[in-house]
């Protein structure tokens, strides 16, 4: 049967399959590639050595994804097939692995050893030009008999205070913008203390024997020697870097390879790890869905596998994942719903309900076909460059959902007549089947319309799932909104709006008010019951609740409205762009020139009323669906079935 608001997520059955514990293996190879399982249970006795290769593989994945972060960005497309997973062992990996990354750790340290080179070159490099070029180098670091000349340099507070403090002889003393370097003579005696003090200020010592020699004689030749040795660190730094790159470059398609070779097998393994295991017999214990059950028998009986296989409907206490199964369409929505959470296995599955509204919503409120169109080809063309796995089937499915709901904003924009705002009337081509969606009162009356059928299909689901699960408060509730709403309308529309309902007699308005009540004290009576005594306060809500839900679907009519304001708001001012300019320049020169700025004034603003309009409709669709609509019912605490499956992925995207 199609559902039409609701579906029920697939029918799960409790799995126990029995093999002799030599084909365990084997069995788990033809389940994973088969997809049809998902293995629930751990109490494995003697897994020591699959948790010996779970944690050989787990660890090698670990060091190629380190290798692979160096080369953020970078995609590598993987060509294999389930005989690479098979032949493939984790010790030829890790053992290519491995030496890859010992090539890569010994660059690495040379790496660290050129930048704190480069470092304290640079640093000296600073210091040293605060002096004077002809100073002599002897003078800032030589070691006498008696006497020790030592250079320091660091906040000028803190040299003050060390010369304060230590009292040496100060050779030289300069200073710029609060560093200061100092150059002093002590006592050899009195050096340990007086380097101890300056070291305490947060003084840093000039340490220059390393980059001293006959040939550096002033301070001039000491910045040329330190030049030098910068520069050439920073090309050791570069061929390093490169060599790295280069390393990775060359093996990328195979570390990428054995990446999601690793990924296959640590499933397997995990799976083996799950398994019950006796002395001569292996269980493997998880959930399948009915329409798979004679698949796994078969293809379990098709290898050769000796196996005992017991299925069970799960109890009340067993809580099965959920594997969600709509129409072609309406199963492009079900990412919408699973971002407020997976229903639970026991739980309605609002997609259908939700592929209606989402798709409505959005239109509406995009309510262009320029813009419609142009959401499209950015989602079919640009769209997939901004995620790492395109061919991911949540991701298709959203892809999906966003093109059908943009195909119902080109049908809303085409009743009004909208493309790019109010273009084709400049071009005289002009056409408008309905006005509601361009004027604000019949819009936003429109919104409330929708708001209130809307909202009370929510508070009917929510009916039927109280008196599903006896819950009597919240079905009293709901029947109390119902019948308010059933009395309450009517009388508001005609005595505070005077609007009468067709086929309701003048008189009967009257006797409408009483039946308002007793929804009113149906609410009462409901609250109370979940609530107790607090329920004589909180009743007021469920009536100002409902008021505030619908109201809130005028959103509709305000981002709809404001998308095609801007649009027209876009195209005058790229309107009064053409004659301006047409009017300042000779009549040919003008036309072309005016043109062009009116193009460039009317591609921007579209282009950015697009991207405004499908955030807006996005969010706000997102909001109507999720706030005012799930919220009322949908939980959203299962978790989705994911059998161990064989990964074949065509591309691995760096993060």
């Amino acid at each position: 049967m199609f559902p039409i608001i609701l579906n029920k997520p697939v029918r799960m059955l409790k799995a126990e399959i029995v093999v002799p514990k030599i084909n365990l293996r084997d069995a788990i190879r033809i389940l994973q590639s088969a997809g049809v399982i998902q293995v629930t249970k751990a109490s494995e006795k003697e897994a020591e050595k699959y948790l010996e290769e779970y944690e050989k593989a787990r660890h090698t994945l670990e060091i190629i994804d380190s290798i692979l972060s160096r080369r953020r960005g970078k995609v590598y497309l993987v060509n294999i097939t389930p005989m690479d997973i098979e032949d493939l062992s984790i010790s030829k990996i890790s053992d290519d692995v491995n030496k890859i990354y010992t090539e890569i750790q010994v660059l690495e340290d040379n790496l660290r050893a050129e930048l704190t080179r480069l470092d304290e070159a640079t640093e000296y490099l600073r210091i040293l030009s605060l002096l004077p070029s002809d100073y002599l180098v002897g003078n800032l670091q030589y070691e006498g008999q008696h006497y020790v000349s030592s250079t320091y340099y660091g906040r000028t507070e803190a040299v003050e205070q060390f010369i304060a403090e230590a009292k040496p002889i100060v050779l030289l003393k300069t200073s710029h913008e609060g560093i200061c370097v100092v150059n002093c003579i002590t006592k050899k005696a009195d050096y340990h203390r007086t380097r101890d003090i300056a070291l305490n200020l947060g003084l840093s010592y000039l340490s220059l024997n390393k980059y001293v020699d006959k040939d550096v004689k002033t301070v001039s030749d000491l910045i040329e020697r330190l030049a030098k040795i910068s520069a050439e660190a920073r090309k050791h730094i570069d061929e390093i870097k490169q060599r790295i790159d280069r390393i990775i470059d060359e093996n990328g398609e195979y570390l990428a390879k054995y990446k999601v070779v690793l990924e296959n097998i640590l499933e397997r393994l995990e799976t083996i790890i799950k398994s019950l295991s006796t002395k001569y017999m292996a269980v493997l214990k998880g959930w399948v869905p009915v329409k798979l059950k004679d698949k796994l028998v078969n293809i379990l009986r098709e290898n050769g596998i000796a196996a005992y296989v017991e299925f069970k409907e799960p109890s009340e206490h067993d809580k099965p994942p959920t594997l969600l199964e709509n129409p072609r369409v309406i199963r492009w929505f079900e990412p919408i719903v699973k971002f407020l959470g997976v229903p639970d296995y026991r739980e309605w599955d609002p997609t259908p309900i939700i592929a209606y509204s989402f798709a409505l919503f959005f239109g509406i409120m995009l309510g262009d076909m320029g813009y419609a169109i142009a959401i499209i080809l950015a989602a079919i063309y640009l769209l997939d460059k901004f995620t790492n796995d395109p061919e991911n089937k949540d991701y298709v499915y959203f892809k999906n959902s966003l093109i059908v709901s943009s195909i119902v904003g080109f049908v809303i924009g085409a009743l009004g007549g909208s493309f790019f705002g109010n273009t084709l009337k400049l071009f005289g081509m002009g056409f408008q089947f309905t006005d509601i969606f361009i004027n604000p009162l019949k819009f936003l009356a429109l919104a409330i319309i929708i708001g209130l059928i809307h909202v009370n299909i929510a508070h009917a689901i929510t009916l039927a799932k109280a008196i599903k699960h006896h819950q009597i408060g919240d079905a009293l509730n709901e029947i109390g909104l119902f019948i308010g709403e059933a009395f309450g309308i009517p009388y508001i529309m005609y005595k505070v709006l005077n609007t009468p309902i067709p086929g309701i007699p003048p008189y009967m308005y009257n006797y409408l008010l009483y039946g308002a009540f007793i929804g009113i004290v149906l609410i009462v009576i409901g609250t109370i019951k979940n609530l107790g005594g607090l329920g004589l306060l909180m009743w007021l809500f469920s009536i100002t609740g409902l008021l505030g839900d619908v109201l809130s679907y005028s959103r509709l009519a305000g981002v709809g409205l404001a998308t095609l304001y801007l649009a027209s708001s876009f195209n005058l001012l790229a309107q009064m762009a053409f004659g301006g300019v047409q009017a300042s320049l000779p009549s040919i020169i003008g036309l072309i020139v005016g043109g062009i700025v009116a193009i460039m004034i009317a591609a921007f603003g579209h282009i950015l009323n697009t991207a405004l309009s499908a955030l807006g409709g996005f969010i706000h669709s997102i909001r109507l669906c999720f706030v005012e609509f799930l919220s009322k019912f949908y939980e959203g605490t299962g978790y989705p079935f994911e059998p161990i499956k064989i990964i074949l992925r065509k591309r691995v995207v760096i993060e």
